[in-house]
């Protein structure tokens, strides 16, 4: 995943479910989408005109391109999940990894990388404003502050999990997974 968006010059969004699937200290992953999602995310997604979704059964459409907008190709390892949520023009049933590294050498690198640099700049920003948020003094305490400080204290290859309700917000929010960190929430309607 980490090749096909340097070569597309492409930013990556992720459900809640796959926070840990790239590290959200790489400069163009834009972190969480949907209900619980940042900035960046939702401006990458109203403005692109490509959508990749691989190996996610995402269900909030509001959070996606507008039908007719964005170009879109799905990988998934299922076939029961492919087309249920975006009109996509390319469905691909395959393991996630091994559809990736196949379509890797039919890709062009994208040398303008204005689209890029201006995901970058909005994830510098979303990150600086979950930081000021974070240390906005409260009482007893700001919550946020509390997930602030342990995203900068956990080791490279901590599981972490989350219970939905405020503790999902923050989980989604204000931990930067790095390394080999893993992590997952109560999903699927926090059953």
């Amino acid at each position: 995943l980490t090749q096909v968006c340097d070569l597309l010059g492409a930013g990556a969004a992720k459900a809640l479910l796959g926070k840990d699937v790239l590290p959200d200290d790489l400069p163009w992953v834009t972190g969480s989408i949907g209900l619980l999602g940042t900035i960046p995310s939702y401006r990458m997604m109203m403005g692109c005109d490509t959508l990749l979704t691989v190996g996610s059964n995402f269900p909030y459409t509001q959070f996606l391109p507008e039908f007719g907008q964005a170009r879109a190709i799905q990988i998934d390892r299922s076939g029961k999940w492919i087309g249920m949520r975006y009109p996509y023009e390319v469905n691909l049933v395959g393991d996630a990894k091994a559809t990736l590294q196949a379509l890797i050498p039919l890709l062009q690198r994208k040398d303008d990388r204005s689209w890029r640099e201006s995901i970058e700049s909005d994830v510098d920003r979303w990150w600086e404003i979950t930081e000021r948020r974070a240390l906005v003094d409260a009482d007893p305490v700001n919550p946020m502050r509390i997930f602030h400080e342990l995203s900068q204290r956990l080791p490279d290859d901590a599981i972490v999990a989350s219970d939905s309700g405020s503790a999902a917000n923050w989980y989604a929010r204000q931990l930067k997974f790095r390394g080999d960190m893993r992590g997952s929430l109560s999903g699927t309607l926090a059953t």
